[in-house]
Formats: structure tokens, C-alpha cells, sequence
């Protein structure tokens, strides 16, 4: 890993206490802004206010916990990056429907349920790919971002509350909020760009106050928090409902794909020679977020993931070593003990955190359909996305119709999320069939069957759109291996090339008569090397220049056949 020259402090460096401390508070603060969301989901079970303070400050003991785990770089657990967990919107819609069906004992229970399921995918990671391309994987995304979205603009427009004499103030102070957030993620700069979101709900709360929508009775409750107190979690019990399992069975997919995306980014902006995702590192990732999602559930509060933009101030600081997350997490644990701290959120009014929810899911929507567009939208890609986001929607629309259906489909159907993600996971598989294409290029009429070559596979990748950086490779290897087998005279009369392709391997296929081809151990990599071997073990992988994902060379009789594997 080769240290990036605008990073003050790398990952593995440890910053000088007083800095450390302050880049561990900044974090702190940081993540304290997204307790925000524990207030929705308890307000939503009709939670006393003691149960939600003591909620708070368990809600930062689990933060640190999981912070802790994300950060460690030796084991399974842990990708080793300063990576910190928020309370995520990805788990709201999911919370608030068991919340508002099975009370807070149903909101934990699954909320393990998630982090449990979380934890299942994480070795599967490499064989996911097939059941999430960046279709399927960009529409959970989106979708999380509407439900969210739903939720957020009806707390923001304050359809509730449009009989209530606070009405137009409601209004202002929420899109005061929302407007402020908007203005400083547009036209501000380092820091004060990254940190929109609760400069905005700091905004919105002064709007509240000043309005009068901050009642009374919440000032004296903020007032009457102890200063210091250890949270008694006696509010704690746990209901597991089947009937939520579709829901958070979406919901931790969905954070496992987010810990995908937000660990690769740690990779690259932790290392100036990144060429592509080091799959242990967000294993260890994966398993964390998983843990650190089932301890928030144990303590009595939602779920947890990776925050993406926390990692970005990170970057921007120029500070992204881990030891920075030791430090936030002593900080947190800190704060648990001081309930006055935590009563600050209990006085949020619902504009300020409808604007906060509205501005969170306009970005989790764009980012969804900037994954879906990353490759060329087929037919087939076309028909999944547009019927999954259309049903989803059809269950906030038509929700009595879907009331009216048999017990067994209330399962899948029980929100948008739940509806949406597993229409377009059985679609993607039903439209699998089919999806493999095939061609078979021979060389017969060909003295130079390498001229060719280029122009061939080219050609097809354009038609079956195929991304260019992985067309470049198979075209440079596949022209490298017919070069050396025509200049070490293995071949007997001229080669054929079967190029395959299924939306995400590359598959190339120089079949011949002769001798077999010998090639490095290409996508091995070796721990020890004694002597001269690290060199010619080196060199030889770079005078070949063949580099392909998997590699087998196989041969009967004078039937050889080179295959080459490039992964999308």
C-alpha cells in the first residue's frame, strides 16, 4: 500500500495525542447527528422520553463498539480503515414498519435479524455478483432512498399537522432546514461542504426555537437530564416476527452492499497504486458492519452501517488513520454517560428531521440510478428495474389492495423496499436465462491470425457492451498468448478464439493443435520468495503480459486450449 502524498496521516500512522483527540471528537460529533434517527423510529412506537434518552446513550455505546471492530486490521473482523458507523437510513422504513406493527421488541429482534444476515453475505461476496450486477444492486439502493423519502416529505410537509395553528411555521422551519442543507452541499467548500447535513439541523433548530415549535415540555426535559447517568436499558425485549423477514432481509443486502462501496473507497484513497478491490479487507468490512448491527439490536436500538460520508471527511482532513477510530469510540462511550448530551436530539421537532431525511434520500436515489447506469441498460435490465420500481410503488399508492391479499403474501409485501427488491432479485434471475452469449472467431483464411484479433473482439465487446478497461486487457493478453505460441512454434495449422461473455465474465478461449502453452501462475501471489525467485517469479508475469482474473490451460492429445478469464 503506497501512501497517497495529500494525506497528513496515513492509515497505519498515528497522529500526535492532542490531534488525535481532536480528529476523535470532530468524529464523535459527527456521528452523534444520526442518533436523530433512533428519535424517529422510538417516537413512531409511541416510546416514553426516559426510554428514548436511555436509548441515545446506548445508541453511542454501540457506535463505539462497532467503530472499534470496523478499525481492526488483523483477523477476519475488521477491514483496518477509519470507516465509522452512523445509524442508517437504510434501516428507517424497516424500523418504523415493525415499529408500528410489533412495537420496540420487534425493531430489535430484527434488527439482529439484519446484522445476522449481513454477516452471512460476507463470504459469499464474490459469488454475489451474479444475483446483484449493478442493476439490481443500484434499485436497492433507490429504493431505500424512496422509502426514506416517503417518510421524510411527510414529516416535512407536515401532512399531520396541517390543521394545527404551527402549520406555516412548521413549513418554514422545514424547508429553512432543507434549503440551508441544500446551499452548503452546493456552494460550500472542504469541510463545511461535508458536514451540510448538521450544519443544517443546527440551523433548523435555532429556526424552532426562535418559532416556538419546540414545545415546552421537551425544553424542561432537556433542562432536567442528569448530567451524568448510566443508561438503564430496562425498556429492552425482543419479538422476531416473520412476517418482517422480506423487509430487513432487504435492509442488511442493502448496508452489505453500502460496506462494499464505502471500504473500496478506503482502499483507494489509502493507497496511490489501487488498481482493484482487495476482496479480505472488505470481507472483514462486511463482518464487522454485520456484528456491529446485531450488538446495536442487543442494546435496544436500530441498525448500524458504514458512513460514506465520514469517510469523506476523513479525506478531506487528511487524516484517515485508524487509530483516529480508537479515539472516537473512547469518546463516544464518553458521551453515554452524559444524558444531557443525548436529550439535545429529543428536542429535533419533525420538520428539522423531515428536511434531514429528504436531503439523506435525494442522494441515496441519485446514487442508485448512477449504479444502475454505471452499464449499458438492456432489455432485460430495462424490464427489471422499471417493474420492481413500479410495484414498489404501487404498495404506497394501493396499500388496501395489498391488505386484501392472503397472510402468506403479506410477507413480501409488507413495503415498498420488501416488494421492490424481490421482484427485481426474481426478475434478474428469470431474465438470466439466455443471458450467456457466445462467438466463435476462426482464423482460416488467415496468415496472421494476431492482426485480427484486435478488431474482432473488439467488435463484439461494442455489441455485447462490454466495459472498455476490461476489453483492453483481454485484448492485449489474448494478442500476447497467440504471439508466443506462434513464436515458440507450438502450433500445428491455425488457432480458433471463442470469446463468451455473461454480463459479468470475460471469457477467452484459444483453442489449437500442438503443444500446450507453459504460463506464469497468473493472479497468484506468492508469501515467501527465497533468493533470486521474487525476480524471475516478477519478470515473468511481465514479459508475458498476461493478466487475467483465472486462468486454465488444459490439453488431450494434440487438442490444447488456453482459457483467460476476465472479471467486469
Amino acid at each position: 500500500m503506497t501512501r497517497p502524498e495529500d494525506l497528513i496521516y496515513g492509515v497505519d500512522e498515528l497522529p500526535p495525542w492532542p490531534r488525535l483527540i481532536f480528529l476523535g471528537v470532530q468524529h464523535a460529533v459527527l456521528m452523534s447527528v444520526y442518533l436523530v434517527l433512533i428519535v424517529i423510529v422510538f417516537r413512531s412506537a409511541n416510546a416514553s422520553h426516559a426510554a428514548t434518552l436511555n436509548a441515545l446513550s446506548l445508541g453511542m455505546v454501540a457506535l463505539a463498539i462497532s467503530t472499534v471492530l470496523q478499525a481492526i486490521w488483523q483477523g477476519p473482523i475488521g477491514s483496518g480503515f477509519l470507516a465509522p458507523p452512523v445509524f442508517s437510513a437504510i434501516y428507517i422504513g424497516p424500523a418504523v414498519l415493525a415499529a408500528n406493527t410489533g412495537g420496540l421488541p420487534a425493531v430489535f429482534a430484527m434488527t439482529i435479524f439484519a446484522g445476522a444476515v449481513e454477516i452471512a453475505l460476507a463470504p459469499l461476496l464474490r459469488r454475489l455478483r451474479t444475483l446483484f450486477p449493478p442493476a439490481i444492486s443500484g434499485f436497492i439502493v433507490a429504493i431505500v432512498g424512496l422509502q426514506l423519502g416517503v417518510i421524510g416529505i411527510g414529516d416535512l410537509l407536515g401532512v399531520e399537522h396541517i390543521e394545527r395553528p404551527t402549520f406555516r411555521e412548521h413549513l418554514v422551519v422545514g424547508f429553512l432546514t432543507l434549503a440551508t442543507m441544500c446551499a452548503f452541499s452546493v456552494w460550500g467548500r472542504g469541510v463545511v461542504r461535508l458536514i451540510c447535513s448538521m450544519l443544517g439541523i443546527v440551523v433548523g433548530m435555532v429556526g424552532s426555537l426562535v418559532s416556538g415549535l419546540v414545545s415546552t415540555d421537551s425544553m424542561q426535559s432537556f433542562l432536567d437530564a442528569p448530567t451524568f447517568a448510566i443508561p438503564e436499558p430496562y425498556y429492552l425485549a425482543y419479538d422476531f416476527q416473520f412476517r418482517l423477514i422480506p423487509a430487513f432481509l432487504m435492509a442488511g443486502t442493502a448496508a452489505m452492499l453500502r460496506t462494499v462501496g464505502v471500504i473500496t473507497t478506503c482502499q483507494k484513497i489509502n493507497d496511490a497504486d489501487w488498481k482493484r478491490p482487495e476482496l479480505k479487507s472488505i470481507q472483514g468490512g462486511i463482518l464487522a458492519d454485520g456484528i456491529g448491527c446485531m450488538v446495536g439490536g442487543l442494546l435496544g436500538v436500530i441498525g448500524m452501517n458504514t458512513s460514506p460520508s465520514l469517510v469523506g471527511v476523513s479525506k478531506a482532513t487528511g487524516a484517515t488513520s485508524r487509530y483516529v477510530a480508537f479515539s472516537c469510540a473512547a469518546i463516544l462511550a464518553v458521551f453515554a454517560f452524559i444524558p444531557k448530551y443525548a436529550a439535545l436530539f429529543l428536542l429535533l421537532p419533525q420538520p428539522v428531521i423531515g428536511a434531514a431525511m429528504v436531503f439523506t434520500s435525494s442522494f441515496m436515489i441519485a446514487g442508485g440510478i448512477q449504479i444502475i447506469t454505471s452499464r449499458n441498460i438492456d432489455s432485460r435490465n430495462t424490464y427489471v428495474v422499471g417493474v420492481s420500481l413500479l410495484l414498489g410503488l404501487a404498495r404506497e399508492i394501493f396499500p388496501d389492495y395489498f391488505q386484501r391479499a392472503t397472510p402468506v403474501v403479506h410477507l413480501f409485501t409488507g413495503s415498498m423496499m420488501s416488494i421492490g427488491v424481490m421482484s427485481a432479485v426474481l426478475l434478474n434471475l428469470l431474465f438470466r436465462i439466455g443471458a450467456t452469449r457466445s462467438v466463435v472467431f476462426e482464423f482460416e483464411k488467415s496468415d496472421r491470425p494476431i492482426d485480427e484479433v484486435d478488431r474482432l473482439l473488439r467488435a463484439r465487446g461494442r455489441t455485447w457492451s462490454v466495459a472498455a478497461d476490461v476489453m483492453d486487457r483481454a485484448v492485449a493478453t489474448t494478442e500476447q498468448v497467440l504471439q508466443h505460441l506462434d513464436d515458440a512454434g507450438l502450433m500445428t495449422g491455425l488457432p480458433s478464439v471463442v470469446m463468451t461473455y455473461n454480463d459479468f465474465d470475460l471469457t477467452i478461449s484459444v483453442r489449437y493443435q500442438g503443444a500446450l502453452l507453459s504460463l506464469p501462475n497468473v493472479g497468484v501471489r506468492k508469501r515467501f520468495f527465497l533468493e533470486e525467485e521474487s525476480f524471475s517469479y516478477g519478470l515473468a508475469d511481465f514479459l508475458t503480459g498476461v493478466y487475467p482474473d483465472r486462468m486454465e490451460a488444459r490439453s488431450e492429445g494434440q487438442n490444447a486450449e488456453i482459457r483467460l478469464v476476465f472479471s467486469g
